[in-house]
């Protein structure tokens, strides 16, 4: 397993083949998102990598667990739209003609669902 330091260097040595128009899509904030939501589906035990958003930020991890994440959400009848930019996540009820529902409400759908109770949220 890779040490803190040698994850660096990777994420680094993936942002220096980026142009500046890609950081600049980067600099946002969901991946942030992205990687919370996978750290409280998997305390949630559905199997999914609970990730930091040091590792989202490298962009194949990124992309990866952000369709382990719509993956695991879609199961439970939510649709989550995921982006780089400014944006924050955004949660929707499949279904229903596109209801937007909170973060923690989707949580809740999820935790329900499992039966188990909804972890704490780290935004």
């Amino acid at each position: 397993m890779a040490n803190r330091e040698e994850n660096i260097k990777k994420i680094n040595a993936e942002l220096e083949q980026l142009t500046d128009e890609e950081l600049e899509n980067v600099a946002g904030g969901t991946y942030n998102n992205t990687a919370a939501d996978s750290r409280v589906l998997n305390q949630l035990g559905l199997g999914i990598s609970g990730r930091s958003a040091l590792e989202c930020f490298w962009i194949p991890t990124f992309h990866k667990t952000a369709k382990e994440v719509a993956n695991t959400f879609d199961k439970f009848g939510i649709r989550v739209e995921q982006s780089w930019g400014a944006v924050q996540n955004r949660y929707y009820i499949a279904g229903t003609g596109g209801k937007e529902i909170t973060r923690e409400q989707a949580f809740q759908i999820v935790a329900d669902a499992v039966g188990k109770p909804l972890p704490k949220l780290d935004y």
